[in-house]
């Protein structure tokens, strides 16, 4: 923190925050939004805009803690409550690592995590079931306005072909 934070007021510009500390990543929500809550006011005492920060709640891989969604979700649904302009990103995939069908789970965990408040992630964007998914999941959350975004997108074949 005390060398990133620097450049990013300098600099004005967006940065990723991991929910982990030098020791490793917690195993609990708990934790995690404890770390998140330490970068958040050591950026505000740097006059980092909360806008400016991503915090990754870090996804693991359900294969060895099938709670590891769970946690994640509760992660992003204390940040968007406790800080509303922060943004949420996470590296998708993690999560179905070592599973067998890891793009199934990677789309529900997806459209799960966009309920819980994730507006940004590390994932395929030429993979056309995640982009159905993400379409969908706005669709659903309420989020496309009229219904315009999904039927544009299926009026240009997005949902014909989607594997």
């Amino acid at each position: 923190l005390a060398n990133i934070l620097p450049i990013v007021a300098e600099h004005g510009c967006p940065v990723i925050a991991l929910a982990m500390d030098e020791k490793k990543i917690p195993e609990t929500a708990e934790k995690r939004f404890e770390i998140i809550t330490k970068i958040m006011t050591e950026a505000r005492a740097h006059g980092v805009s909360d806008s400016n920060l991503y915090f990754d709640p870090l996804a693991m891989t359900l294969a060895t803690n099938t709670q590891s969604g769970m946690i994640a979700f509760e992660v992003m649904r204390r940040v968007r409550q406790e800080y509303p302009e922060a943004h949420l990103t996470i590296g998708l995939s993690n999560i179905s690592f070592g599973l067998p069908g890891r793009s199934f789970v990677n789309r529900y965990f997806l459209s799960l995590a966009m309920q819980a408040g994730l507006d940004s992630a590390i994932l395929d964007p030429l993979d056309r079931e995640i982009q159905a998914a993400i379409m969908a999941t706005e669709l659903v959350l309420g989020g496309d306005k009229h219904c315009l975004s999904y039927i544009r997108a299926a009026r240009k074949g997005l949902f014909d072909k989607a594997e």
